[in-house]
């Protein structure tokens, strides 16, 4: 297939999942472009170089009232449709303006763009499902977290009209079913590549404990920082950077456990690798945000696991679905004393046991979360999708 991702930013280095899944894809076969509204904040060093990527605010103002003439004379009922659905979008967001998706209509006609797959179900599935329906080709959205917990705007239109919705947990699926009972919705697992994601050394046998995400209220990182504080021969390392870091690190220090606790900042996916490496436990100690946030099933959980580690997390969203026995413990959320004794509970493992149940931990991804096959799930779906439409489809060209 001919593939276009649609996507907020490009490439977010917090947003690993995206660039693994493009490489997937392409391994498949498939040729893969990339349309993101904005360049990435923090870019991953990783991504690939050889993307053929269209930026939409990088584009003139001459470049799009031509494309939106041209847009104009072949789609003119389509262009219209879309200025008046435009009217209800913006009762709950902000639209982007017909001009500044028209160079993104065209490019998708004249490059022969099968399919559209907009990753979040914010502004990107906003932006696919307009392009979409000024195409005629079908596209898909992947449904993450805060864009189906925090800002769920226009969330039921969106999924609905989508051709098809993958989300990554249980969790999410009931969620949704919920919200867009006429979704055709798919689970798929964000998967890792446990050839990347393996152990090159002894497990370190030690009480080395590692976090790993933003520093925003869904991680749970301030229950992490009280129950360190509980734990005098316990060290923290947290990799990742946000809005809450002084806060964080003033609650560390409030608390005693300042000197124990390592604020590495953001860091590129082969230093997360090594962190992982470095460390006997990972802490995912989730919990819902006031505002509603949260997450879903993060990736890095998976990583650990691939790399044998031990976890111990909250018993809240998807976590439960992968935490397990033997390689898991689980707390409840927000509890900074349960946590404490989740942890005491993982370290108090023998080495021997320690290794028993990374392997058991690393088998799991293999044949739950592996990212090859979770992907090709994902084409498989699409691909079904493109070869009922496509024979139907309108051509512009």
């Amino acid at each position: 297939m001919r593939m276009l991702f649609i996507l907020d930013h490009w490439p977010e280095l917090s947003e690993t999942f995206v660039v693994n899944e493009l490489r997937a894809l392409r391994r498949l076969g498939h040729e893969v472009r990339v349309q993101a509204a904005q360049p990435a904040t923090h870019p991953n060093p990783e991504a690939p170089g050889d993307i053929d990527v269209h930026v939409l605010a990088h584009d003139d103002r001459r470049r799009a009232a031509r494309d939106l003439l041209w847009l104009l004379a072949r789609r003119p009922l389509g262009c219209a449709r879309d200025v008046v659905r435009r009217r209800r979008w913006r009762r709950e967001e902000w639209v982007r303006p017909l001009r500044a998706l028209a160079p993104a209509a065209r490019s998708i006609v004249e490059r022969g763009d099968e399919h559209l797959h907009a990753h979040f179900a914010g502004g990107a599935a906003l932006d696919a499902l307009r392009l979409a329906a000024l195409t005629g080709r079908p596209f898909s959205v992947t449904a993450h977290a805060y864009d189906i917990f925090m800002t769920p705007r226009n969330l039921r239109e969106k999924l609905e009209r989508a051709d098809v919705v993958f989300t990554g947990c249980d969790y999410n699926m009931r969620h949704l079913r919920g919200v867009a009972p006429g979704a055709n919705l798919h689970r798929v697992v964000m998967g890792v590549d446990a050839s990347a994601f393996r152990r090159q050394t002894p497990l370190p046998g030690g009480r080395e404990l590692l976090a790993v995400g933003r520093l925003v209220e869904k991680k749970g990182f301030d229950v992490l920082l009280d129950a360190v504080a509980q734990l005098p021969d316990l060290c923290v390392r947290i990799v990742g950077d946000g809005p809450l870091r002084a806060e964080l690190q003033e609650r560390a220090a409030h608390n005693g456990a300042g000197d124990r606790v390592e604020f590495a900042g953001s860091l590129a996916p082969d230093a997360v690798r090594a962190a992982l490496a470095a460390a006997d436990v990972l802490a995912m100690p989730c919990v819902i945000a006031r505002d509603g946030d949260r997450d879903s099933m993060p990736v890095v959980v998976k990583e650990a696991m691939a790399m044998e580690l031990l976890v111990v997390a909250s018993d809240e969203v998807g976590l439960p679905e992968c935490v397990l026995a033997p390689w898991g413990v689980l707390c409840p959320p927000g509890d900074a004393d349960a946590l404490a004794a989740a942890l005491r509970q993982a370290l108090a493992l023998s080495p021997q046991e320690r290794r028993v149940a990374g392997r058991a931990a690393r088998e799991w991804v293999r044949s739950h979360a592996d990212l090859d096959t979770e992907t090709a799930r994902l084409a498989n779906a699409i691909e079904a999708i493109v070869d009922k439409t496509s024979a139907g489809r309108h051509n512009l060209s």
